[in-house]
């Protein structure tokens, strides 16, 4: 072979290499993937921590639509292929372009690009609502242009950046070909391990019961019974004048919004953006999914009200019919519940393509959205309760939707006792002044002092019917009366009020994202000037002798001094061993 021929061939054998390499296509690892924090009007904060990851995203920044800042970034030193790389934001992507479970909605696209792009640092911002919600139609993905199939209601889970690296072999992205899903950052935690970005919109299960007020001086201490151990991070003590007004000297706010999250503070949307949301993504009322083939399916969440990718809301009319997931995942059918058919297909993989009375039987054990069994009228741990009327009666109200998803709880139980459930009439399960296992209802406590100075606990039946206690019931950060309460704790003292004065006093609970829920109901307390032991002898005719601590009479000691004398000798003669044995041991 001559030079020439060498040199071609050489050429050419250079040339396949180059190729060989360039048809690797990008790996997870060759991605990096952080979080940002941003202000209120969407400029980056603050690089997100191993805390922020785990709680940061709230119900409070979903309604403010305070974004959520990403970077992505191909770190790869191996030339790749210019093949389309998809970048979505959501859960349960790869289901959902899968195609073959029409019941979870499809994620919202972020970023349609070649490979070259990713090269380079790709900043984007996006709303809180897409991490839990999928597009409405799947015909409108664009992130900045797509309806939301749910809004900021009580899902909870992880979510995040999703990208997909095509193949080739079938046009648009497959399961397989999500090389990121959802769950990588770059950021390791304290025990080592990657956390992912976790969204929680829903507020945490009471756990403290049997609440009463005592008063101290210039103070009001309150108790409660905290027995169990569930997803309550901590507490605060709010307080109001009786007049509804915050007290002086009380509340906080916090640094910024952008502060990060230790657990310490809870939000709501009047606090976080009161002056209105800084974004807000439209949210369709009737999501409408698309198949492939481009028309309408049947297998959306139905019902007048909102559903989504992993929430829950719209009902329908009967029991057994498909009603937004609820109880129609406890039988074979359909399930529109898209958590619980991911929960379940995980068991059963054809439980992603029908729902047969085998993954109904899973359901039971891996979903918590079929009918309970506790009582309607008071907080129990079941979703939903015994009676199927006064369940859809509860949850088809969009606020107390969480009440068939996931716990049943004390809200629930006086939504049910509120005329809207029969069952709850008085005479029959449960009458309405009962303890439902949280707050008291029908009575409130107040405290009253007895004189000796201690703390005394009493529940007089004062109720707060005529107050107005809409300020501290919105959970306004300036009622806030107390420092962080531990989440085992089991009371707290607000101090610095006014003795004689009426004061509304709640308790807060919230969890480790910050979520709120009010823990009792309002309730009225009284500080009480204390008195001291003298005080308190001579108000009981001169017990304690006429002459207070120090009793000097010209007549001689009475009966009732010689028990002052024998106490201050005895008392002398402690002192004085005490001095004599001190200068003996030096």
């Amino acid at each position: 072979m001559g030079r020439m021929g060498a040199t071609l061939l050489g050429g050419l054998m250079m040339l396949a290499q180059a190729q060989s390499a360039q048809a690797v296509p990008p790996t997870a690892d060759d991605f990096t993937i952080q979080y940002w924090t941003t202000n209120e009007d969407g400029t980056r904060g603050r690089q997100m921590t191993a805390n922020d990851l785990r709680g940061y995203v709230n119900k409070a920044r979903c309604e403010c639509g305070q974004a959520v800042s990403a970077r992505v970034r191909l770190q790869s030193s191996e030339a790749r292929d210019s093949v389309p790389v998809r970048t979505y934001i959501g859960n349960n992507c790869g289901i959902a372009e899968a195609g073959n479970n029409q019941q979870i909605f499809p994620c919202a696209l972020a970023i349609n690009d070649f490979t070259n792009t990713y090269t380079r640092n790709i900043d984007l911002e996006f709303n809180p609502v897409w991490l839990a919600s999928g597009v409405a139609n799947r015909n409108v993905r664009d992130i900045n242009t797509a309806e939301a199939a749910a809004g900021c209601e009580t899902q909870t889970g992880d979510g995040g950046i999703w990208i997909c690296v095509e193949d080739g072999n079938q046009t648009d992205c497959q399961s397989a070909e999500f090389v990121i899903q959802g769950t990588q950052t770059e950021i390791t935690n304290s025990e080592g391990t990657t956390p992912s970005l976790t969204y929680d919109f829903l507020a945490p299960t009471i756990n403290a019961t049997d609440f009463r007020a005592s008063g101290g001086d210039g103070s009001v201490v309150i108790k409660w019974d905290n027995s169990t151990t569930t997803d309550i991070q901590g507490y605060r003590a709010l307080c109001a004048n009786a007049d509804g007004t915050p007290v002086d000297g009380k509340g906080f706010s916090i640094s910024s919004v952008t502060a990060e999250n230790r657990g310490t503070v809870y939000y709501t949307a009047d606090n976080l953006c009161p002056d209105g949301p800084f974004d807000q993504v439209d949210v369709d009322p009737d999501p409408d999914p698309i198949d492939d083939s481009g028309t309408d399916t049947e297998g959306g969440t139905g019902g007048d009200t909102e559903g989504g990718s992993t929430g829950a809301a719209g009902f329908g009319a009967e029991p057994g019919v498909a009603h937004g997931g609820m109880v129609d995942c406890c039988g074979a059918g359909e399930c529109s519940d898209p958590t619980c058919v991911a929960a379940v297909a995980a068991v059963e993989g054809d439980c992603a393509d029908g729902w047969s009375q085998t993954c109904a039987d899973l359901a039971e054990d891996f979903c918590d959205v079929c009918e309970g069994d506790g009582n309607c009228c008071a907080e129990n741990t079941s979703p939903s309760c015994a009676d199927v009327a006064c369940t859809l009666s509860v949850c088809e109200e969009e606020d107390f939707a969480y009440c068939c998803a996931d716990r049943w709880d004390a809200a629930c139980a006086n939504r049910a006792k509120d005329g809207v459930c029969d069952v709850c009439d008085a005479g029959t399960t449960g009458e309405p002044g009962m303890t439902t296992g949280a707050t008291t209802t029908g009575a409130t406590t107040t405290t009253t002092s007895t004189g000796t100075g201690s703390e005394s606990d009493t529940d007089s039946g004062t109720d707060t019917d005529g107050l107005d206690t809409s300020g501290i019931e919105s959970l306004d950060w300036a009622y806030v009366c107390s420092d962080f309460i531990a989440a085992n704790a089991s009371t707290a003292r607000i101090e610095g009020l006014t003795n004689d004065l009426d004061y509304q006093v709640l308790l807060v609970a919230f969890d480790y994202a910050g979520n709120p829920v009010s823990a009792s109901e309002v309730f009225i307390a009284t500080p009480r000037e204390t008195t001291d032991l003298w005080e308190q002898c001579d108000a009981q005719g001169e017990i304690c002798g006429t002459g207070g601590f120090c009793s000097c009479t010209t007549d001689g000691p009475s009966r009732q001094d010689t028990g002052w004398l024998l106490l201050t000798g005895l008392l002398g003669l402690v002192a004085r061993r005490r001095r004599t044995g001190t200068g003996g041991r030096a």
